[in-house]
C-alpha cells in the first residue's frame, strides 16, 4: 500500500534537521518579516519603494536582470477577474466571469498529501527497479502521467487536485510509453562520434542485463551477441574521422538509428516486455487510487488532521544566514521549504493584489493578516514541491523540466508588439504577468490564477502567450482547445491572439495539426525570420536549438536567484512559435513580417553573439 501519512517522505524537511529544525531538538529562529532586499541598496515590500534611496527594482515592484524587469505587475490583467465586472460594454460584452475556484486545502492537508506522493513516487521507483530493471523511473515520466490528468475534462466525481484521474494510466499510454522507452535504452536523436559510441557501450550493457535476467527469445540473445562482437571490432578512433564529416557518416549514429527503427532490436525487446510494463502501469494506478482515497477520507480533509488545533498549523518564516536577499524558509509541522527571498517577495506582491482587489487588505497589517499569506504561500510552495518531486533543500537536486518559461525579454516584447497580457500555463513561481492560468487553482487562486485552462468555459476577448508543458498529450490537447476557441472567435468576430511555444519534435501529433488546413485561416507571420526548419514560409517561426533560452522550472529554489546563471538555461531542441490569430485579434495585435525578426531575437537574449 501507500506510505501513511506520518512516515518520512523523501524531500520533505531533511535540511530543517540538519539546520535546527524541531528534528534537531534546537529551538527555532524567531518569526521575521522578511522583505526582499534589491540591489540598490532599497529594501522593498509589496511594492513599495525602497527606504535607502528608492531603489529602480523596489519602486518599479520588480527587480531588474540587465536593466529588464523579472515581472510585469503593471496595468493589470487586460480587464481579467475572477469577481463579476461591470455590466459589459460593446467588444466585452461577450466576456464571462469565470467560475469561483475551490476552497484551498490547510496546510496539514498539503503536507500529508506531500508525504501520500512521496510514497507513490518511492513505489514507482521500486517497481521500475524490480519489473524493468531501472536503476530509476524515466526522467519527468510519473509528472507527464499527472499533466495529462490535469488536462483532461473536469468530471463528476473527480479525484484529487493533483490526481484527479488516477485511473488514467490504464487507458492512456503516456506512462507505458515512456517506461517501454527505456528497454533497453533511450537512445539519444542527436548524438554522434564519441557520445554516440558511449550510449551504444550503454545499450549492449542494459541488453546482455535483459537476456542475463529474463526469459526471452534466443533470436534476441543472438542479436546482443552480434552487437557485441560490432561494437568490439570498431574501437572509437576509428569512427572518429568519419564522424567528423557529420552523423550520416558516423557507424556508431547509423548503428543507433538501426537499432531504434521499427524492426530493430529496441521493438523487439519491447515486445516481450510490454507485459512487465503493463504490470507497473497497474501498481501506478491502484497507489494513486489508495492516495485519493486516504486524502478523501475523514483524517485528510481540509479542515487538518485528526481535529488538529490551529495552532499546529500555524506557518512561520525566517531568514536563513548567508547574503541579503538570499534563503528564506517557511515552515509547518517540522517540513521545511526554502525559497528565494525574491520569489517571497513576488508571492506577496500577488497576494496583496488579489487581497485588494476582494477588499481584504487591511490598511495597517497585522498578523492574522501575515500569517493567511504565510498559510498560502507554504500551500503552494508545497503544492508544485511535490508535483516536481525534488526538495529545494537537497543539493544538486535540478529539475522541474514541466515547470520552464520563457525568458522575461520575450514577455517584454510579446506586451509590447502584441498587447500580451495574460499567459495561459503558469504559475505564481514563474508567471510574469499577474493574471494568469494554472493548473491547481485551489492553491494558486490567493495569487491571481484564473483556473485552469482547459476547464474555462470560454476566454474574454485580449491577446495570450501559451506555453503548454512539453509533454505529447498535453500539447496536442492544448492545440484542439485553440483550435475550439479561435472557431468560436470567428463565429462572434471575437478579437483572439495566441502566441503557442512548442517544441521541434518530428512526428508531434500537436505539430501536424497546427500545421494543418484547420488551422490555415488562423495562422500569422510568413514563418521567414528563423532560418532553416520553419524559415520557408510554413505558418510558424523557428528557433534554433542552443540559439535560445529558457528560464528553469525550479526558479524558485533559493540558489538559484536573479543573480545566479543556473536562473536560465540554453535549450538543446528547436523551439517553434506559431502565432494564432482570429481575423479580428489580427486586425487588433498585427503580427507582421518586419516584427519576426524581434521575437526570435528576445527568445536568444543574454547568449553570447
Amino acid at each position: 500500500g501507500v506510505v501513511g501519512a506520518d512516515a518520512e517522505p523523501a524531500g520533505l524537511g531533511r535540511r530543517g534537521a540538519k539546520e535546527g529544525g524541531p528534528a534537531a531538538g534546537r529551538p527555532r529562529p524567531p518569526l521575521l518579516p522578511i522583505e526582499w532586499r534589491g540591489r540598490g541598496g532599497g529594501r522593498g515590500h509589496g511594492g513599495a519603494a525602497g527606504a535607502g534611496g528608492g531603489a529602480p527594482e523596489a519602486a518599479a515592484g520588480a527587480p531588474l536582470r540587465s536593466g529588464m524587469p523579472l515581472w510585469d505587475f503593471q496595468g493589470g490583467g487586460a480587464g481579467l477577474h475572477r469577481a463579476p465586472p461591470p455590466p459589459p460594454q460593446g467588444p466585452e460584452a461577450q466576456e464571462a466571469p469565470l467560475p469561483a475556484g475551490p476552497p484551498p486545502p490547510s496546510p496539514a492537508a498539503e503536507l500529508r498529501r506531500a508525504r501520500l506522493m512521496a510514497g507513490l513516487r518511492q513505489r514507482y521507483a521500486a517497481a521500475c527497479r524490480e519489473a524493468l530493471l531501472l536503476e530509476r523511473p524515466p526522467a519527468d515520466s510519473l509528472d507527464r502521467w499527472m499533466l495529462e490528468q490535469l488536462a483532461q475534462p473536469r468530471g463528476t466525481g473527480a479525484g484529487d487536485p493533483l490526481l484527479p484521474r488516477p485511473g488514467l494510466a490504464e487507458t492512456s499510454r503516456v506512462l507505458l510509453r515512456e517506461l517501454l522507452a527505456e528497454v533497453p535504452l533511450r537512445c539519444p536523436s542527436r548524438a554522434w562520434g564519441r557520445p554516440a559510441a558511449e550510449a551504444l557501450q550503454r545499450y549492449r550493457l542494459s541488453a546482455q542485463r535483459w537476456i542475463e535476467h529474463r526469459q526471452l527469445p534466443a533470436s534476441l540473445r543472438t542479436q546482443v551477441e552480434a552487437l557485441s562482437a560490432w561494437l568490439d571490432g570498431r574501437p572509437l578512433a576509428g569512427g572518429a574521422a568519419a564522424a567528423r564529416r557529420g552523423p550520416s557518416s558516423c557507424p556508431f549514429r547509423r548503428k543507433l538509428d538501426e537499432l531504434s527503427s521499427g524492426g530493430g532490436l529496441s521493438s523487439q525487446l519491447q515486445r516481450e516486455v510490454e507485459p512487465l510494463a503493463l504490470g507497473v502501469v497497474a501498481a501506478v494506478s491502484a497507489e494513486a487510487r489508495a492516495v485519493v482515497e486516504q486524502m478523501q477520507d475523514g483524517a485528510g480533509g481540509e479542515g487538518g488532521e485528526g481535529g488538529e488545533d490551529e495552532a499546529s498549523e500555524l506557518v512561520l518564516l525566517r531568514e536563513e544566514a548567508g547574503p541579503p536577499g538570499g534563503a528564506a524558509v517557511l515552515s509547518c509541522r517540522g517540513d521545511d521549504i526554502r525559497v528565494s527571498q525574491m520569489h517571497l517577495f513576488k508571492l506577496r506582491q500577488l497576494f496583496d493584489a488579489q487581497q485588494r482587489q476582494r477588499g481584504d487588505l487591511a490598511a495597517t497589517p497585522g498578523p492574522g493578516q501575515e500569517q493567511a499569506f504565510l498559510r498560502s504561500a507554504y500551500v503552494m510552495l508545497r503544492r508544485y514541491v511535490t508535483f516536481i518531486g525534488l526538495d529545494p533543500a537537497e543539493e544538486g537536486l535540478r529539475g522541474g523540466n514541466m515547470h520552464a518559461a520563457a525568458p522575461e525579454s520575450v514577455f517584454a516584447w510579446l506586451k509590447q508588439e502584441l498587447g500580451v497580457r495574460c499567459e495561459l500555463f503558469a504559475s505564481p513561481l514563474n508567471c510574469y504577468f499577474p493574471r494568469f492560468f494554472s493548473a491547481f487553482p485551489d492553491t494558486d487562486a490567493a495569487f491571481g490564477s484564473l483556473g485552469s485552462f482547459f476547464h474555462a468555459k470560454t476566454l474574454p476577448e485580449g491577446s495570450y502567450e501559451v506555453g503548454p508543458p512539453y509533454t505529447e498529450e498535453v500539447l496536442e490537447l492544448t492545440a484542439q482547445r485553440l483550435l475550439r476557441l479561435l472557431r468560436a472567435a470567428g463565429a462572434t468576430r471575437g478579437a483572439l491572439s495566441f502566441v503557442l511555444f512548442v517544441p521541434d519534435w518530428a512526428g508531434c501529433g500537436a505539430l501536424e495539426l497546427l500545421d494543418g488546413g484547420e488551422f490555415a485561416a488562423y495562422r500569422r507571420g510568413s514563418g521567414r525570420g528563423g532560418g532553416g526548419r520553419g524559415g520557408g514560409g510554413e505558418g510558424f517561426l523557428a528557433a534554433r536549438g542552443r540559439e535560445h533560452r529558457y528560464i528553469t522550472g525550479v526558479q524558485f529554489f533559493a540558489d538559484v536567484g536573479e543573480d545566479s546563471a543556473r536562473r536560465y538555461y540554453v535549450v538543446p531542441h528547436g523551439t517553434r512559435v506559431y502565432v494564432l490569430q482570429s481575423d479580428a485579434g489580427a486586425a487588433r495585435w498585427p503580427f507582421t513580417e518586419a516584427v519576426e525578426h524581434g521575437l526570435l531575437q528576445s527568445m536568444r537574449s543574454g547568449l553570447p553573439p
